[in-house]
Order: C-alpha cells, then structure tokens, then sequence
C-alpha cells in the first residue's frame, strides 16, 4: 500500500527538493494563453531517402 504523507510532511518534501518557492498566483492574476499563429517550422523532411529510382 502506497505511504500517505500529511500536509506538512510533503511541504518538507517540496522543501527540501526546490527549496524556498515563490508564492502562489492568486487565481484572479492568472492568464489565458490562447496560441494565434504558427511557429515558422522548417519544411518536412522525409524519413529516408530512396534515392533516384524510387524503391526497388
């Protein structure tokens, strides 16, 4: 059976892995991203190549 943790024991936890941590975003400061553009991508590639004749 898995161990369960109480608050303050996972709080040590995040402590000691992170260290001290900024403070939480009040839910009234978050933001939205909604993505409008494309990224400029390279053209495809294909995987391999066959070479001039195609498949044999």
């Amino acid at each position: 059976m898995p161990e369960r943790f109480t608050d303050e024991e996972l709080d040590f936890l995040r402590f000691a892995r992170f260290g001290e941590l900024p403070p939480r975003v009040p839910p009234e400061q978050l933001v939205e991203v909604v993505e409008t553009e494309q990224p400029d991508l390279p053209p495809a590639r294909p995987v391999f190549d066959l070479g001039p004749g195609g498949p044999a």
